[in-house]
C-alpha cells in the first residue's frame, strides 16, 4: 500500500489513465579550437581540441527520483602533412578521445521501508527495487544504474599518396587502443516483473504481490579493460581510357578482443569444468582455463576486404555518367558491445540470479526465500551473457550502381540501386531452454539447471538491404540551391542490434555446435529490420535573401541574410507483437497471427493497428513459436521541418560574425512513438509516447 501511495498518481484523464508531459532540462555546452600552421613550404600541421559537456534532468512520474545524467567529452587531434614532391604526400594523424559519464543516480530509499526483504548490495546505488508492471508502468529506481563510465580511444594513422604514370596510389595504416572503465551496477536493489502470468492480469498480480520474475545481483564489480584494432590498406586509382576511371584497393584489419585487467570475463562451454574457479557450475569457464583466451574468444584474423569502383563518362561530354562500386567491409565490435557483454554478468564478479514463477513460489515481500543454496559466489539460477567460442568479426558486402545526368546548366539528376548483404552479425541465442515433453502444461526445469537464461552471442545472423534511390540537385543559382532525395528501400535481417530497444530475443533455442538448430531458429527471426523505412523523402535548400537597397546602412542591415531548411517525411518502422508471458520453454512467446494487422486498424493513438489479428495461446501450447512473424506491424511515420535563418556580418581582416536562429521541428509536427506490442496488456496497440516538440535555439558564430 505504501508503494502505491508514494508512487502511483491518481488518474487525470478518464477513470484510469494518467497523462503527463514533464519538462526535461537538457543543458549542453561546447567549445572548440583549431590551429593551422605552415611550418615550411612543404610541411604544415593542424591541431584541434573539442570539449563538450551535457547535463540532462528528466523529472520522475512513477519513480521516486528522476534521471540526472552528466557527461564530458574531450577530443584532441594533431595532424602533420608533408609534401615530399609534387607527386609524393604523407599525412600523419594522432587523436585522443575521452568520454566520462555519470549517467544515472538512485534515490537512496530502503526496500525494508516498503516491506520488501531484499538487501542492497551497493551503497552508492541504493534505492527502491525496480517493479515493472507489464502494460502499465514501472515503479522504484532504475534497474541498471550506471554510476561511472570512462571511454578512452587513442588513434594513430598514416596515409601516403604517390602519383605516377597516370596512377594515384594510396597506402595507409592505423592502430587504435580502446580503454573502458564501467561501473555498471546491475539490479543492486532487486528487479521484479509482474506480467500477468499468475492471474492473467499484470496489475492484479502486482496487487497480490505475486511476481513472475525476480532478478538480483549478489555482488557488483566494475570492469576495466582494453582492446586493440590494427588496419592497413592499399589502393590505386587510374584511367584505362579517357572516359573511364577505376579505383581498386584492399584493406586488412584485425580487431583484438577486449581483455579485463582482473580477468573478469566468462564463457559458456558445455561439459567443461573451470580450473580457475572449481566451484563454478559445469560449463562456466574463464580466461586461464584450458582453451579459453584472455578475451574468451580467438582473434579473427581472416579479414581481407577488397574494394572496386568504376566511373564511366558514357558520352564523353561530362554530362552523363555511370558509376558502380562493390566492397567488403568489416565491423569492429565497439567496446560497449564487446567488453560490456562479455563481463557485465560474470560470476563471481557480478553474478545475476534470475528466478521464475512458476515453478518457484515468488512473492514481492520475500523473493529471496525462493533462491536455493544460501550465500555463495555461484548461486542457483545464474544468468550468462557472453560470446560464443568461435565468434567471428561481422562483415558486409556493399554494392551500388547509379546513373547521373546533367539537366541544363544547373540541375543534376541521379537514379540508382544501392544494396548490401551482411553476415556473421552478432545475435543472442538461448541454449538453456526449459525441458519439454508432450502433454506438459506448466514450465519445468531448464536443460542446465544450475543456470537461468544462457545466451551466448553467436556470429550467425545475416542482413539484406535493397533500395532504389533518386535525387535531383540544383547547384547555387541566384543564391538558391536545393537537393531532393527519395529512397524506396527494404531492409531485412535476423537481428537489428544487441540490446537495441524493441528487439525481442529469438523464439527458438539452439544447441551449441548444431548448425541445423541454429538455421531453424534464424528462419523464425528473418523479417523487416527495426530501421526499415519503406519510403523516405528529404528536401533541403539554402537561399541567400536578396538586398534591394543601395544605401550602405540599409544594405548592412538587410543584406547577408540566409535561409536554410530541411523537410523530411517517411513511413513508419516495424515492431514485433509478443506475449508478456514467456513460453513453456522460457523463450520469447509470440501469439498466432490470423490476418494482416496493418489493414483495418484505426491508426489512432487509441488503436494504431488491428489488434484482433492476434490470438494468445495457453502456456501448454507454446512449446513451438506462434505464427506471428518478427516485426509484422508497422508503426506511425512522421513529417518534420527544420528551418534556420543566418545573418552574416563581415568584419575587418577577413573576420566574420554569424547570427543564427534555428528551429527544429518548427511546425511542431507530432512524431509518435511505437504502439504497445504486448498482447493482453492495456496498452496493446496504444501509442503512449511522442518525441520532443519544437526546439528553437539561438547561436553566434565568430570566424577568424
Amino acid at each position: 500500500a505504501k508503494l502505491i501511495a508514494d508512487s502511483v498518481p491518481r488518474a487525470n484523464t478518464g477513470a484510469s489513465r494518467y497523462v503527463v508531459s514533464p519538462n526535461t532540462v537538457d543543458t549542453r555546452d561546447q567549445i572548440g579550437m583549431r590551429f593551422d600552421a605552415h611550418l615550411t613550404a612543404s610541411n604544415s600541421v593542424l591541431t584541434r581540441y573539442v570539449r563538450s559537456t551535457t547535463e540532462r534532468n528528466d523529472p520522475p512520474t512513477t519513480r521516486p527520483i528522476g534521471t540526472f545524467a552528466t557527461a564530458t567529452l574531450q577530443d584532441v587531434m594533431f595532424a602533420d602533412t608533408h609534401v615530399f614532391s609534387n607527386n609524393l604526400i604523407n599525412q600523419m594523424r594522432v587523436s585522443y578521445n575521452r568520454i566520462e559519464a555519470h549517467p544515472a543516480a538512485t534515490s537512496g530509499l530502503e526496500n525494508s521501508a516498503y516491506g520488501i526483504n531484499v538487501p542492497h548490495n551497493v551503497s552508492t546505488a541504493q534505492g527502491l527495487a525496480n517493479v515493472a508492471i507489464t502494460g502499465f508502468f514501472n515503479l522504484g529506481d532504475v534497474q541498471q544504474p550506471f554510476v561511472n563510465r570512462l571511454n578512452e580511444v587513442l588513434h594513430i594513422g598514416d596515409d601516403f599518396t604517390w602519383v605516377r604514370d597516370g596512377h594515384s596510389f594510396k597506402f595507409g595504416a592505423e592502430v587504435q587502443r580502446q580503454h573502458m572503465f564501467i561501473a555498471f551496477v546491475n539490479r543492486p536493489n532487486g528487479d521484479y516483473i509482474f506480467s500477468g502470468g499468475i492471474t492473467g492480469n499484470a496489475a492484479a498480480d502486482f496487487l497480490l504481490g505475486l511476481p513472475a520474475t525476480f532478478r538480483r545481483t549478489t555482488t557488483n564489480s566494475p570492469q576495466d579493460g582494453h582492446g586493440w584494432i590494427y588496419a592497413g590498406y592499399a589502393q590505386d586509382e587510374f584511367r584505362p581510357t579517357s572516359t573511364v576511371t577505376i579505383n581498386a584497393g584492399v584493406r586488412y584489419e584485425v580487431s583484438v578482443p577486449f581483455v579485463d585487467k582482473n580477468g573478469a570475463l566468462n564463457s559458456f562451454r558445455p561439459g567443461q569444468q573451470s580450473t580457475r574457479f572449481p566451484q563454478a557450475p559445469l560449463g562456466l569457464v574463464y580466461p586461464g582455463d584450458d582453451g579459453v583466451p584472455d578475451g574468451t574468444y580467438e582473434t579473427d584474423t581472416n579479414n581481407v576486404a577488397p574494394r572496386l569502383g568504376l566511373a564511366w563518362d558514357v558520352t564523353g561530354t561530362g554530362r552523363s555518367s555511370l558509376r558502380a562500386a562493390w566492397g567488403i567491409f568489416y565491423d569492429a565490435l565497439a567496446g560497449q558491445g564487446d567488453f560490456f557483454q562479455n563481463g557485465v554478468l560474470a560470476p563471481p564478479f557480478t553474478p545475476l540470479v534470475e528466478v521464475q514463477a512458476p515453478p518457484a513460489p515468488l512473492t514481492l515481500r520475500n523473493p529471496i526465500s525462493a533462491i536455493t543454496g544460501g550465500p555463495t559466489n555461484f548461486p542457483a539460477g545464474l544468468t550468462f551473457i557472453g560470446w560464443g567460442s568461435d565468434f567471428k568479426q561481422p562483415s558486409a558486402h556493399h554494392f551500388n550502381i547509379t546513373w547521373q545526368q546533367a539537366l541544363g546548366r544547373n540541375l543534376g539528376a541521379e537514379v540508382g540501386y544501392v544494396g548490401s548483404r551482411g553476415k556473421n552479425l552478432p545475435i543472442f541465442m538461448e541454449v538453456n531452454p526449459g525441458v519439454y515433453s508432450a502433454g506438459q502444461t506448466v514450465v519445468g526445469a531448464r536443460l542446465f539447471p544450475a543456470f537461468a537464461l544462457v545466451r551466448p552471442t553467436f556470429s550467425e545472423a545475416k542482413s539484406w538491404y535493397d533500395s532504389f534511390q533518386a535525387s535531383l540537385r540544383m547547384r547555387t543559382t541566384h543564391g538558391v540551391s536545393f537537393l531532393a532525395s527519395y529512397t524506396l528501400g527494404k531492409a531485412k535481417d535476423h537481428v537489428s542490434g544487441l540490446n537495441i530497444g524493441g528487439e525481442p530475443r529469438p523464439a527458438l533455442p539452439v544447441t551449441t555446435g548444431d548448425d541445423a538448430s541454429i538455421e531453424r531458429a534464424l528462419a523464425f527471426e528473418k523479417g523487416p529490420a527495426l530501421f526499415d523505412a519503406r519510403h523516405r523523402l528529404v528536401v533541403s535548400f539554402s537561399a541567400e535573401l536578396p538586398t534591394f537597397s543601395a544605401n550602405a546602412f540599409t544594405n548592412a542591415l538587410l543584406g547577408g541574410w540566409q535561409l536554410n531548411g530541411i523537410v523530411q517525411t517517411q513511413t513508419g518502422f516495424p515492431l514485433s507483437v509478443t506475449d508478456p508471458n514467456l513460453s513453456i520453454r522460457y523463450l520469447t512467446n509470440r501469439p498466432n497471427q490470423i490476418c494482416d494487422p496493418n489493414e483495418g486498424g484505426a491508426q489512432t493513438v487509441a488503436q494504431w493497428f488491428n489488434t484482433s489479428c492476434f490470438e494468445r495461446r495457453a502456456v501448454a501450447n507454446t512449446a513451438e513459436p506462434g505464427s506471428t512473424p518478427r516485426n509484422s506491424v508497422r508503426g506511425p511515420g512522421f513529417t518534420r521541418t527544420d528551418l534556420s535563418l543566418f545573418k552574416n556580418i563581415a568584419m575587418p581582416r577577413d573576420h566574420r560574425i554569424q547570427l543564427r536562429v534555428e528551429g527544429f521541428n518548427l511546425f511542431n509536427q507530432t512524431r509518435f512513438g511505437q504502439p504497445g506490442g504486448q498482447i493482453g496488456t492495456p496498452n496493446f496497440g496504444v501509442i503512449t509516447t511522442s518525441e520532443d516538440g519544437r526546439i528553437v535555439q539561438l547561436a553566434v558564430k565568430y570566424s577568424f
